[in-house]
């Protein structure tokens, strides 16, 4: 079913916004925040804050995107420094993607402290009512993103032991009374997550042959049960990384919700039809990122000879399969 098909067999699952045009962020553009929190200038919890989309309320907004569905940004931490134990009224997922990092954590019933120590884009995902913190474990500066499965963001609720010097009117009570999950499940290992390569139909067609790791949620996969779970069951976001050869990539589709395009690897280029259908598109190096709203028909490709990794973050946890630009139900069969 093609887009205008789709569009008028009846509703759909509605988004959250469309309140911004497709934005390109380029990483080297972007400036760190060093002095974001009360505790961010201490021994030990010294980085700084790349902030794609959200910030902190009250403080002037240094992100592109003010976020609306999901925040996410990139931690940059020395050997040894990192966030001491916090948390958020939101899910929270970490991914690393230069060095080394433990996250650690107290356990949700007997509050003891647990950690897990994370490789490159392996992840962790981490609910509300769980203090939680990262460390840089490497022997040099190390990069670490984070998802905010809701896009207001709030001032974290600090363990006591990190309360001095908290602003006047920041949160002490835990965000929930009782925590949804054990982080020490939710721990994903990159080597672990299968590479499917039928997520969806169209991908058997020349120019869009690609494999889909997907971390967490289905990613509005049409083939579930043709392939491999994802490593963890949706969520307040879904995300995934893909990866396919040269010029090959996904065509025009819609989605109900955000989505983000970051790449890890390689050259990529995205592209969408803007307000009068006319063709537009971006190139985007290693952590520039392109963010889409719903109601814009959007596609990607590697633009690297040896094809490259491809972050993806979508604003909801359970979303139905893309509208595309063309028809592809012949292929369902």
């Amino acid at each position: 079913m093609n887009a205008q098909a789709a569009r008028a067999a009846g509703p759909r699952l509605v988004a959250h916004t469309r309140v911004a045009p497709v934005t390109v962020i380029r990483f080297e553009e972007m400036v760190p925040d060093w002095g974001e929190y009360h505790e961010s200038l201490r021994e030990g919890n010294h980085r700084g804050i790349y902030r794609y989309i959200g910030g902190l309320p009250g403080r002037k907004l240094r992100a592109p995107l003010p976020g609306w569905e999901f925040s996410c940004g990139v931690v940059v931490a020395p050997p040894g420094n990192g966030a001491p134990l916090h948390d958020h009224h939101d899910e929270e997922i970490f991914v690393v993607w230069d060095g080394e990092f433990e996250v650690f954590w107290e356990a949700p019933r007997t509050k003891e402290r647990e950690s897990a120590v994370l490789g490159l884009y392996d992840a962790i995902r981490v609910p509300p009512g769980v203090m939680r913190g990262f460390r840089n474990a490497g022997k040099r500066d190390g990069f670490l993103h984070f998802i905010h499965g809701q896009g207001p963001y709030r001032y974290p609720v600090y363990h006591e032991s990190e309360r001095s010097g908290l602003p006047e009117g920041a949160p002490t009570a835990p965000a929930v009374p009782e925590p949804a999950y054990d982080p020490a499940t939710q721990v994903i290992r990159h080597k672990e997550v299968p590479l499917n390569w039928g997520v969806y139909f169209e991908t058997r067609l020349p120019g869009h042959r690609r494999g889909i790791q997907r971390y967490v949620g289905g990613i509005s996969g049409e083939r579930d049960e043709d392939g491999p779970p994802p490593a963890l069951p949706d969520g307040e976001v879904g995300f995934s990384v893909a990866e396919c050869g040269h010029g090959s990539g996904a065509p025009l589709h819609d989605h109900p919700h955000e989505e983000i395009f970051i790449p890890l690897e390689g050259k990529w280029i995205v592209y969408w039809l803007d307000e009068r259908d006319e063709y537009r598109q971006a190139l985007l190096g290693p952590w520039d990122a392109c963010w889409v709203p719903s109601g814009v028909q959007r596609g990607y490709r590697s633009a690297s000879r040896h094809g490259g990794k491809l972050h993806v973050i979508q604003g909801q946890g359970n979303s139905p399969p893309p509208l595309y630009a063309e028809d592809y139900s012949s292929l369902r069969g």
